[in-house]
C-alpha cells in the first residue's frame, strides 16, 4: 500500500510464489533493504530481465542491491495501466478516467514481465473496490476471457 515507507533486509525473501510486487511511487529507495526478494517468483522475473544480485561473502552488493530495487521500483513503468491496478487507492473515477482517455482496448493490453492485463492485476488488489473491476468489465468484456502467463 502507499502508506509503506520502508522494507527491511529480506522482507520477502524466500516466498517463492510471489510474482508481482509493486513498490508505492513516493517511496525512497534508500529504505528498501537488501535482498527484500531474493528466492520469490519475482526475483526470477527480475533475472530473467538481466538484473541480479551479486553475492559478496554472504551478502548483496551495495550496487546490485540497488539496481534490483530500481528495477523493482521501475518494472511497470511500461505498463501504467496495471501499475494505477495494483495501487491500494485505486478509484472508479481513475479506471474510467484511463479507459476513457487511451481506450477501451486497453482494458486487454498484456505487461511485458507478468503477461497480465489489468483485469488480472486490479483483481488480485484487495484493496480494489468491487465497482472498479465493474467498470474494467464493462469497458471490454473480453478482459473476462484473456488468459495471463500462466493460462489462468
Amino acid at each position: 500500500p502507499s502508506t509503506v515507507t520502508s522494507i527491511e533486509f529480506c522482507a520477502l525473501s524466500g516466498c517463492e510464489s510471489l510474482g508481482l510486487i509493486i513498490l508505492p511511487d513516493d517511496i525512497d529507495l534508500n529504505n528498501v533493504g537488501d535482498m527484500i526478494i531474493g528466492g520469490s517468483a519475482v526475483y526470477q522475473i527480475a533475472q530473467a530481465s538481466g538484473v541480479a544480485y551479486v553475492i559478496d561473502d554472504i551478502y548483496p552488493t551495495e550496487e546490485s542491491g540497488r539496481r534490483v530495487n530500481e528495477w523493482l521500483f521501475h518494472q511497470m513503468d511500461a505498463a501504467p495501466f496495471h501499475r494505477l491496478c495494483y495501487d491500494s487507492s485505486v478509484t472508479t473515477k481513475q479506471i474510467s478516467d484511463y479507459l476513457h482517455e487511451h481506450g477501451n482496448d486497453s482494458a486487454l493490453a498484456i505487461d511485458p514481465y507478468h503477461g497480465m492485463t489489468p483485469l488480472h492485476i486490479l483483481s488480485m488488489n484487495p484493496h480494489a473496490p468491487a465497482d472498479t473491476i465493474l467498470t474494467l468489465l464493462k469497458a471490454n468484456i473480453n478482459a473476462a476471457n484473456a488468459e495471463d502467463n500462466q493460462q489462468k
